[in-house]
């Protein structure tokens, strides 16, 4: 990712916008390009989160196609935040089977058409310092289509149609930044539930997220997370526990590896140079299995990687990430995102 662009008011250097043309390669996407616009709203008040408004669109050399719209706002002086994402997706993926232990020469590919709206509502009203409860809207309308199986694997069902549902959230938060967090702890228990009431399929998913973040010497940060997924019902194959490949276990396609549980750890040093310009070195760990006695015993699939960081709003500690990972020692994985993996 490359960003040509930004604009700054001069009277106080308040960064407006930022334009980021996308090119790039990843492993689900191949050669992909576009480009990412971010819009910055002053806040009321100084001293105020600044509300956001993100709009990616980009297309990939296998026909992929992908429209994001992002907006991030802090209400009554960030004490409530709304994050809200809304997709278009049309797109060509990879099944690489059931289970922890994939290869990643078989597979079958699908086609999948996804509209896609999810907001969370988070506030800390009421609550002791670094205390947040809040609640989650899912809505998604999914179209799946695998091709021509060759690879012997058994296909599951693609589970097309809507899959919507509420969740909420309770965590503590003592992190000051969560674009560039420099110090600080994050523990997150997320609870979804998708019915066919709402939609056409009934299942549940449950996640804790860990995360924390320490100053290393010459203002390097040292960062430390540990997800745990639980998924249970009539779970969608796409929507099981397991890497995302973009923030989760980075360089793989998505649910890579999949089960009704799955655990990720991930360790990582970032720094900023100057100029916009940083870099960061990882190392990630994870595993799946569908009960917990199977997760415990399954093999962990590491990934070893670097990365380079390019700064589109420095006053917010905004960056875009490149990921280069080096999956199980055998196979290179490159990933693209905005923002920390976490």
């Amino acid at each position: 990712m490359f960003s040509l662009a930004h604009a700054q008011d001069v009277q106080d250097d308040f960064q407006r916008f930022s334009l980021v043309p996308v090119l790039g390669y990843t492993e689900e996407t191949k050669l992909q390009y576009g480009a990412m616009f971010l819009l910055f709203l002053r806040p009321n008040e100084g001293g105020d989160k600044v509300h956001e408004i993100g709009l990616t669109m980009f297309r990939t050399t296998r026909d992929q196609i992908q429209v994001n719209i992002e907006p991030i706002f802090y209400l009554f002086h960030d004490k409530i935040s709304v994050w809200t994402i809304l997709r278009y997706q049309d797109w060509f993926a990879s099944y690489f089977g059931a289970g922890n232990n994939p290869d990643i020469d078989i597979f079958t590919n699908y086609d999948r058409e996804l509209f896609y709206l999810e907001s969370t509502w988070e506030s800390s009203i009421g609550m002791p310092r670094g205390i947040k409860y809040g609640v989650v809207f899912h809505f998604e309308d999914s179209q799946i289509d695998f091709n021509e199986n060759q690879s012997g694997l058994e296909l599951p069902d693609t589970h097309s149609g809507w899959r919507n549902g509420i969740g909420y959230t309770i965590s503590y938060d003592s992190r000051y930044n969560i674009n560039w967090t420099k110090h600080g702890f994050l523990a997150q228990w997320k609870q979804q539930f998708y019915s066919d009431k709402l939609g056409d399929y009934t299942f549940d998913v449950e996640s804790i997220d860990l995360r924390g973040y320490t100053m290393l010497l010459w203002g390097a940060t040292f960062a430390q997370g540990l997800l745990w997924q639980r998924t249970n019902g009539d779970v969608p194959f796409d929507m099981l526990a397991g890497p995302d490949g973009v923030k989760r276990f980075r360089g793989v396609e998505s649910r890579y590896f999949n089960g009704n549980q799955a655990i990720i750890s991930q360790s990582e040093i970032r720094k900023y140079f100057a100029y916009r310009v940083g870099a960061h070195l990882f190392f990630e760990s994870g595993k799946a299995g569908d009960y917990f006695s199977d997760l415990w015993r399954n093999k962990w699939h590491k990934s070893l990687g670097a990365g380079a960081l390019l700064g589109l709003n420095l006053s917010e500690g905004l960056f875009a990430r490149a990921d280069f990972s080096w999956v199980d020692f055998d196979h290179l994985g490159i990933s693209f995102n905005v923002r920390q993996a976490f």
